[in-house]
């Protein structure tokens, strides 16, 4: 059950989604909005998509909808319930993600806090103020409730009536089994989002790492095999899905992986995609578009699960933020996802280097983008290098959000078991390094 406190910020989100949904001129503006819209998650596209369906069309045919034959069946039956009036399964569903974050926020900080407990004898006294404690679980758990229930990029990704409040709340999902050792539902969970967007196929990765762990070795290879045999079968099985749904066809490849892929859109949007290859020549394109891609796929997976491999759930959102960030087709929707769990995170915010720069950076770039946007579209007093900028601060603004808080989880650890005084050297005080 909630307490009154845990009530009155859903209520608050709640009112605010409803009394916003009320308001065509802003809800026109959200839906109309690159920010929040991409070709892969416009509503107005499924809507294109479910009327094509049901003129036996396909709806692959052409450039217009990108979602999965899965996808689309789903939002069909959904549009049939509620007789196209869908908005209040976007508030349902954004509500519901909330609550589920504030659930997996509580069990990541207990996990957190008893793990200080089991490891305190390896740790240095003088650590000991760096220790969670209950307070520091309750706080933080109530701040992340209510992070996403008032974050404007939710609620704006709420009234865009953009498809990633359903991906939200999938991958959402996909972390609540993780985090509480579920094998088979997460598994499946991760099957159904990977097929969606494709790039969160890489969470196997700290799966592997959190399903096979054992009393007496952090890894085992016997036992992360079962979980790539499930993943292999479960891919395969939502694959043929798909197939089957798509009336025994694999029209649909090109118009979801390929597109996700090959970036063939240039639809304006906070990523840093579809400038680069508006200005690429066309015989560098395939060098350029792999090398992206490999970037948000492979670059940091490995390194990363190397170092943080005691540490799967850290790892998790981790992966989570770099690809949310560094997709072909981002939308505020998807910094949204990774966004509400900072304040998880706030015992390493006093290691963070760069806190002010980050802040006011995705300050200017949130209230600077349809400013540029209009200059550029509507008045024609600038291009599109001013809209692009305010994206390249965005983008910007999250890897010094991603490489700071690395820092800093380290940085706790490296002082748990070292101290936090640092050591004198020949008379000076140390430098402490961390590889």
């Amino acid at each position: 059950m909630f307490d009154k406190v845990e009530l009155a910020y859903v209520g608050i989100g709640l009112l605010v989604r409803v009394f916003l949904f009320f308001q065509t001129r802003i809800r026109s503006y959200f839906e109309d909005n690159g920010e929040f819209v991409t070709p892969l998650n416009s509503w107005k596209r499924v809507i294109e998509g479910i009327y094509l369906h049901k003129l036996n069309v396909s709806p692959f045919v052409g450039s217009i909808v990108h979602e999965m034959p899965l996808s689309l069946f789903f939002y069909s039956k959904l549009h049939a319930i509620t007789q196209g009036h869908i908005e209040g399964l976007f508030i349902i569903a954004d509500i519901l993600t909330g609550l589920l974050t504030y659930k997996i926020a509580r069990r990541i900080l207990t996990q957190l806090s008893e793990e200080d407990l089991r490891e305190k004898e390896a740790y240095k006294p003088d650590s000991k103020s760096l220790w969670l404690t209950k307070e520091n679980v309750q706080k933080s758990a109530l701040a992340v409730l209510l992070c996403t229930m008032i974050n404007p990029l939710s609620i704006g990704t709420c009234i865009a009536k953009s498809s990633l409040v359903f991906h939200n709340l999938l991958l959402t999902m996909t972390f609540y089994f993780f985090i509480t050792y579920q094998l088979i539902p997460f598994v499946v969970l991760l099957a159904v989002t990977s097929s969606i967007s494709l790039y969160p196929v890489v969470l196997i990765v700290p799966a592997l790492l959190q399903f096979s762990k054992t009393k007496t070795t952090s890894f085992s290879i016997m036992r992360a095999l079962p979980v790539i045999i499930l993943f292999v079968l479960a891919v395969a099985g939502i694959l043929y899905l798909n197939f089957f749904l798509n009336h025994q066809s694999w029209s649909f490849l090109e118009s979801t992986y390929s597109f996700i892929f090959h970036v063939p859109d240039y639809t304006p949007n906070v990523g840093i995609f579809w400038y680069f290859f508006t200005e690429m020549f066309d015989h560098f394109r395939s060098l350029f578009v792999w090398t992206f891609q490999m970037h948000v796929l492979l670059l940091y997976l490995f390194p990363f699960a190397i170092r943080l491999r005691k540490d799967p759930i850290f790892l998790f959102w981790l992966l989570c933020a770099i690809f949310c960030t560094f997709k072909s087709y981002p939308a505020y929707g998807d910094a949204t996802f990774y966004f509400n769990y900072l304040p998880i995170w706030s015992f390493l915010f006093r290691y963070v280097r760069h806190t002010l720069i980050i802040i006011c950076m995705i300050l200017i770039a949130i209230l600077m983008a349809p400013i540029t946007w209009y200059l550029w579209i509507y008045t024609g007093s600038a291009n599109a290098n001013f809209y692009f900028a305010m994206t390249m601060v965005f983008n910007v603004a999250q890897t010094f959000l991603i490489s700071d808080l690395l820092y800093a989880y380290v940085k706790r650890k490296f002082l748990l078991r070292n101290g936090v005084t640092v050591p004198e050297i020949d008379g000076a005080e140390g430098q402490l390094e961390f590889r």
